[in-house]
């Protein structure tokens, strides 16, 4: 029984040829003890989803050797886990680069907003997959001196988050980002607690679909 086609399997696909038909966990037949892990995890199935899709179209419009030499070294950090915190680390971290490519922004959903004080955020989402969103928040505020002074600042906050009844959050150490779908074109984002971000930058805003 095929569940899905796993990242890592794509990887020995695009290295060696292999058949796609070929590819994927077999969750009756798992492979390693990784794969043990993947198969009775759903939220991690969800997640090999989520990562298949964005490193196939990262191939498409990104530099394939330099994808195809992090997704290596991704397989090599997912075998060396020893438990499911690891793993969904270990994802969490690689949807986050590949979903910040040109590829994983072409699969993604953007919206942007312009807020006061010379603030712009970028919020990219994708999925929902098995009921997780991949999240990609960030914000730039350009100071009164302007950017030819260097007086720019920029930061933000990603995750693979549940998103029920359109409503999900991301989460930094003490900081909080409420994120709320009013409708198929915008997202509000609501910050809360001490969030630390480069000064001048916040994520809270509405955010409207480009």
């Amino acid at each position: 029984m095929r569940i899905s086609i796993s990242a890592s399997a794509m990887v020995i696909v695009t290295l060696f040829a292999v058949p796609v038909e070929a590819a994927g966990i077999d969750c009756a037949k798992p492979a390693s003890t990784s794969d043990h892990m993947i198969c009775q995890d759903k939220s991690l199935l969800a997640r090999d989803k989520i990562m298949g899709t964005l490193y196939a179209s990262a191939l498409k419009h990104d530099d394939a050797g330099k994808i195809r030499e992090r997704q290596r070294r991704w397989i090599t950090k997912v075998q060396s886990c020893g438990d499911v915190a690891c793993i969904r680390q270990a994802y969490d971290d690689q949807i986050s680069f590949l979903q910040a490519t040109q590829g994983g922004r072409s699969v993604s959903a953007d919206f942007t907003s312009k807020g006061p004080g010379g603030n712009q955020g970028d919020l990219a989402i994708f999925g929902p997959v098995d009921g997780l969103v991949a999240v990609f928040l960030t914000s730039t505020y350009v100071g009164p001196g302007g950017g030819a002074a260097g007086d720019v600042n920029a930061d933000g906050m990603d995750g693979v988050v549940p998103l029920e009844k359109e409503h999900t959050q991301l989460s930094r150490d003490g900081c909080k980002v409420d994120l709320d779908r009013l409708n198929a074109k915008t997202w509000r984002a609501s910050q809360t607690g001490i969030c630390n971000l480069a000064d001048g930058v916040t994520l809270q805003g509405t955010y409207r679909k480009q």
